[in-house]
């Protein structure tokens, strides 16, 4: 369990960490979905969580392969309502959705792990943060739609307040993935 759940936090590590060179991603999202595939291979006997959390990671590497290459993304004063503003949009929000289709696969196996009685300490901050990263997520979508509406002035402090927390939140959840592995280890030792 404790290789398969390090495979999981290097792989979100790598999806975290987003550095480009001449508009290229040098820590390709696709990479890090991939090692994270490998280790839901690992965890299936303990959750079918684990089986379906496979299923969005697989989906986000195949959709993540064109995002190597970061477009442009030039506001000046109002976005314009167009065709393409909402296609990018749309995809960035259904991949949003996938990304939160995998955590919460991954977060409700865990949950499952927790069970045992090494892991039960963990149970009440794995259910907490689950809730607080699919409020944040819904919310980190709907709020921005505001824009086409409100001035840019008035939703970017909101905007600034749900990027500061979603990279702690992120934060958060390799911690935790971290503190399984290390129960994991602990029970393995033992």
């Amino acid at each position: 369990m404790a290789s398969a759940l390090n495979k999981i936090f290097w792989g979100t590590l790598l999806v975290f960490l987003d550095f480009h060179i001449n508009h290229f991603d040098i820590f390709p999202d696709f990479l890090g979905y991939l090692f994270i595939y490998l280790g839901f291979a690992g965890l299936v006997s303990y959750s079918n969580h684990f089986s379906k959390a496979k299923l969005y990671v697989l989906l986000l590497a195949v959709v993540s392969v064109p995002l190597i290459y970061k477009f442009e993304e030039t506001f000046v004063g109002q976005p314009q309502l167009t065709t393409t503003t909402f296609l990018l949009m749309g995809m960035f929000t259904v991949i949003t959705l996938i990304h939160l289709g995998f955590v919460y696969h991954l977060m409700r196996g865990l949950l499952e792990i927790t069970q045992e009685v090494s892991f039960q300490p963990l149970e009440k901050k794995t259910d907490h943060l689950l809730r607080f990263y699919i409020i944040l997520t819904v919310s980190s979508q709907i709020i921005p739609l505001f824009i086409f509406i409100l001035p840019e002035v008035a939703l970017l402090p909101i905007i600034l307040v749900l990027a500061i927390v979603s990279f702690i939140v992120e934060i958060m959840l390799l911690v935790l993935i971290r503190q399984f592995r290390s129960k994991s280890l602990e029970q393995d030792m033992n």
